[in-house]
């Protein structure tokens, strides 16, 4: 069964929420529900590319119940699971223009930009151990819903107009308002191919510091083709095009390694233009001595001691497990042994070029020795 973030967010939203669709809002309606309910925040978008409308949000109740899952759609469906979601409704996406529906929302103190299976939700889960910040890991309407309402399936570009950065900046205000006392702090961590948006992602927000996460994408691979990802579902649709810079009905003849390669060696190249605006940091190098170091000079953070402590528990547990149950233990060395020599050959072809780069770039927080050399 595909998992849950790999399929488009209003499909699981409408599956975990019957009947939401159907009850729509008004602006003045909408409006006065979500700064009646402290929980209230989009919960998903549907583009309505299909049925010629302009886009809907999905908003959903979600309390007090903080976001600790690794990913921000497992937080609604346990609430779905559990009959603990409150009030539902839609509205038309023009309300994203409306700055009245954000009701004490935090700035966002650090964007997390990344290639998929790199240590990126290691490094959510970290910050989220803390009862002072809200973080959203590859939260439901950033993935997909927003980008395919504003480009109307990838059949336009995401351009960076004024209307379509308001959207964008109140959507994130939106999921980040506080919920708690003592939250002071907010991070977004997006889904890997938002990548490609980074630039949108930033010019929404352009004193917020960014982080690119990235990682061998032999291993990656090995990763994805043993737990899929929203990228594969994209595979032979015109994102697929988007994703990986060919033309989007070729994708779908090609085998899962040379598609993969092309769309993580698309967004390494992409972050080498941005490296004058995000910090750059190995897979290798995420390390409990080095994380400190990421948090200051990647997205200008310098936590007290007791907020680090916390947050370097994370280290100890996979960062997939909500229930620090399963101690972590590197598995590069098998994941590179699951792909034939072949294909880690085609791979480096694809992507060699992109990493050698990043390593080496003068962004990069640690970069490598003989990289340097």
């Amino acid at each position: 069964m595909t998992a849950l973030y790999a399929l488009p967010d209003h499909e699981v939203v409408s599956g975990l929420i019957p009947g939401i669709a159907s009850r729509t809002l008004g602006a003045e309606d909408a409006i006065a529900a979500i700064h009646a309910a402290p929980g209230m925040i989009p919960v998903a978008i549907d583009p309505e590319v299909d049925s010629g409308g302009s886009g809907k949000v999905f908003w959903a109740d979600i309390g007090d119940y903080p976001y600790r899952e690794w990913q921000h759609i497992f937080t609604i469906s346990t609430l779905a699971e559990q009959g603990a979601l409150g009030a539902s409704f839609v509205t038309d996406f023009a309300i994203l223009q409306d700055d009245r529906i954000l009701a004490d929302p935090i700035e966002p103190s650090g964007f997390m930009f990344h290639i998929s299976r790199c240590g990126s939700t290691l490094t959510g889960k970290a910050l989220a151990r803390s009862p002072r910040h809200l973080v959203i890991n590859q939260g439901a309407p950033l993935q997909r819903g927003f980008w395919a309402t504003i480009t109307r399936d990838w059949a336009e570009d995401a351009v960076p107009s004024a209307e379509n950065l308001h959207a964008f900046r109140n959507l994130v205000l939106a999921m980040t308002r506080r919920r708690f006392a003592q939250e002071d702090r907010a991070f977004i961590k997006f889904i890997s191919w938002n990548t490609l948006y980074m630039d949108f992602a930033l010019a929404a927000f352009p004193q917020v510091p960014a982080l690119f996460l990235y990682r061998d994408p032999v291993e990656v691979i090995a990763s994805v083709l043993r737990e899929t990802s929203a990228v594969v579902w994209a595979k032979g649709r015109r994102q697929a095009g988007f994703l990986s810079g060919q033309d989007w009905r070729a994708t779908a003849a090609m085998d899962e390694i040379e598609y993969l390669a092309h769309c993580f060696a698309r967004y390494l190249r992409f972050a080498a233009q941005m490296e004058e605006r995000a910090a750059l940091v190995n897979y290798t190098d995420i390390k409990p001595e080095k994380f400190a170091d990421i948090l200051a000079r990647g997205l200008n953070f310098r936590p007290d001691a007791d907020q680090l402590a916390l947050m370097l528990e994370q280290f100890n547990f996979h960062s997939k497990d909500d229930n620090n149950k399963q101690q972590f233990t590197s598995d590069s060395a098998q994941k590179r042994a699951s792909i034939s020599e072949a294909d880690r050959r085609r791979v480096a072809e694809i992507c060699g070029d992109a990493l050698a780069q990043l390593d080496s770039s003068p962004a990069n927080l640690f970069p490598r020795a003989q990289a340097l050399a």
